[in-house]
């Protein structure tokens, strides 16, 4: 009886130690990114442009202006179920046409009809469930590599964010926060482009 005892509390013993490890582990990784805002916040650089001349703080109008211009030049068109605006990226010199990628759009305002961030879904044109190499888990080294090129600066961390259990891309830069959230699609690569100043997660 005692001995089954000290067994049941050995197992027990080493599931807690487990346990507290995935605990510790969360909660480093959660104090690095917290670490990261606070250090890139304090270095008090600013980054307010996004995409195409459009910027943070810019209001909800602007914004639709800025998209029928750009339509009209037939550099962007209507994204499915008016959700989206379609941008399809330039193909590269030794990149064919099936790995073409595809570019969905479109502004994150705050009650005030004010743009604090942007919502972007990648995907390749020629998707299809059985192709294996234009999956969404084959697209996101495509969609690190344009977002760096794009937002030139700090590298691409994977971290867990506040109050969330997976672990993001997290890219941080001044007061611009860019996310490439995990994978939920087997077509689609989500991304998020944010202004820390908009933002609170304590």
């Amino acid at each position: 009886m005692i001995v089954q005892h000290f067994i049941g509390l050995k197992k027990n013993s080493g599931i807690l130690v487990i346990f507290a490890f995935l605990i510790a582990s969360c909660s480093s990784s959660v104090s690095q990114y917290q670490e990261l805002v606070d250090k890139e916040m304090a270095s008090e650089k600013r980054y307010d442009s996004i995409l195409f001349g459009m910027k943070f703080g810019q209001t909800k109008k602007q914004f639709f202006e800025r998209c029928w211009k750009l339509n009209k030049k037939g550099v962007i068109k209507q994204g499915p179920n008016n959700k989206f605006v379609e941008y399809r990226l330039p193909l590269k010199k030794d990149q064919n046409l099936k790995d073409a990628i595809i570019m969905l759009f479109y502004g994150i305002f705050d009650r005030n009809n004010t743009m604090t961030g942007m919502d972007l879904q990648f995907s390749y044109n020629a998707w299809s469930l059985w192709n294996e190499n234009l999956q969404s888990s084959e697209l996101v080294p495509s969609v690190k590599d344009s977002l760096m090129k794009w937002y030139p600066g700090n590298d691409f961390k994977l971290l867990k964010m506040p109050k969330d259990t997976n672990s993001v891309f997290v890219k941080v830069d001044g007061n611009r926060r860019i996310l490439i959230k995990p994978i939920d699609d087997p077509r689609i690569v989500k991304a998020r482009i944010d202004d820390l100043r908009y933002i609170s997660e304590k």
